[in-house]
């Protein structure tokens, strides 16, 4: 039987995403104080699910506008709780990230939410805010596994498969433990990361056929040399795109 025909609950599938998660762990040098997810839902589910699990009704969650999906998170995390726009770079037309010092950060809050890679107005994070101590939330769902990054400042990333992980379907989550176990008691289970984390990604039948192809990206992946080869690839690759427009004599 091929994978799609193969029980969820079966030794041959649990095998499949342990391996996952196993590959993506080595990768991205992910320790056992975070729990990794397979989740459906894309990250438009990931804009509520965040708030729900991380924002306490006393707190603050901290946000920084860079575009549109920043801006979709911002909007789902008003209908949770209080959130705070740290910074935007909208009425620049979102051609930047904001700088460090322009960063309105609450003392204490929940956590601060970015969007890593801004597909539509084409602008990306080299560095990551200095948060002192507040969690960093990364929707990274266009540029995960694009380059290695350091994971420790982080609570929390999620990112959609269908850019760089594998087909449409499957959401990732990376979420640090100790964050995990604060949603309201009326949150519905589907909707809750321990739900999901003590049932490892089993609490209903996964994408399967999605995680499968995540695992064999991550193969693939570490195979190419792992995360540096990959970065280097995609530094030769954008260094033909932008070669290419400065010869251009003006056209671009």
């Amino acid at each position: 039987m091929s994978i799609l025909e193969t029980s969820h609950r079966s030794s041959e599938f649990q095998s499949v995403i342990r391996d996952t998660e196993a590959a993506l762990r080595e990768l991205m040098g992910i320790s056992d104080d975070y729990a990794v997810l397979f989740l459906a839902g894309g990250a438009n589910l990931q804009f509520h699910m965040v708030p729900l699990n991380l924002l306490e009704e006393e707190k603050v969650a901290d946000y920084v506008d860079t575009g549109t999906w920043a801006g979709r998170a911002i909007a789902e995390a008003r209908k949770v709780g209080t959130v705070n726009v740290a910074a935007s770079t909208k009425e620049e037309g979102y051609r930047r990230v904001p700088r460090q010092e322009e960063l309105n950060l609450t003392p204490h809050a929940a956590y601060l939410h970015i969007t890593t890679n801004n597909t539509i107005f084409g602008t990306q994070w080299t560095d990551f805010p200095v948060t002192r101590g507040t969690p960093l939330v990364g929707d990274m769902s266009s540029d995960i596994l694009s380059r290695p990054i350091d994971i420790t400042p982080f609570g929390l990333i999620y990112a959609g498969a269908q850019k760089n992980l594998g087909p449409a379907g499957v959401t990732v989550v990376i979420v640090r433990r100790d964050l995990v176990g604060n949603a309201p008691p009326d949150t519905p289970a589907m909707l809750d990361y321990a739900v999901h984390m003590a049932k490892g990604s089993l609490y209903n039948t996964p994408p399967c056929f999605a995680i499968y192809i995540v695992g064999l990206v991550l193969e693939w992946v570490r195979d190419q040399g792992g995360l540096e080869a990959i970065a280097r690839r995609n530094l030769e690759k954008a260094e033909l795109l932008y070669a290419v427009i400065d010869e251009s004599e003006g056209f671009y």
